[in-house]
């Protein structure tokens, strides 16, 4: 029977938590590290559009930069890449949640652009390639992510 607290649970037993012990003493540690990740990335999926989906996609970066020196390469490219597509997300949910987001209003792109003033590209500021004909368009700035920054 619940209460209005919820589903009554069971207390694991002492020898469950000592089994749970041993299990993570023996993980390996890029697996936990994945896992932290895809726990952080479902919850920021969920929230999209919200603000608190930001602090989850920042530790997210956190979390991929951190351990990225003792990662396999591979692995910490797609958390990475993961990183910048919840970012680009965010970004534009938020525009549709302040009513902003008519498709005019952000180039849809399949892969994110480079942030101004990486190699190869403009000062930042500077136009985009057809920025200019696209009439009054927002600065580019405003469509970087900045981690900690509240878009408002």
């Amino acid at each position: 029977m619940s209460d209005a607290r919820g589903p009554q649970t069971e207390e694991p037993t002492e020898e469950e938590l000592k089994a749970y012990l041993t299990q993570l003493r023996d993980a390996d540690p890029a697996e936990v590290v994945a896992q932290a990740y895809t726990m952080l990335g479902t919850g920021a999926e969920v929230k999209l559009g919200r603000s608190d989906a930001r602090v989850l996609i920042d530790a997210m970066a956190a979390l991929a930069e951190t351990a990225a020196d003792r990662l396999d390469a591979d692995l910490v490219t797609r958390m990475r890449n993961g990183v910048v597509q919840l970012q680009t997300a965010q970004v534009q949910a938020e525009r549709q949640a302040a009513g902003g987001g008519a498709q005019g209003d952000v180039p849809q792109t399949s892969a994110p652009q480079p942030p101004p003033g990486a190699p190869g590209q403009g000062q930042p500021g500077s136009p985009e390639p057809g920025e200019a004909d696209a009439g009054a368009k927002e600065s580019v700035t405003n469509r970087l992510w900045i981690p900690g920054r509240d878009p408002r």
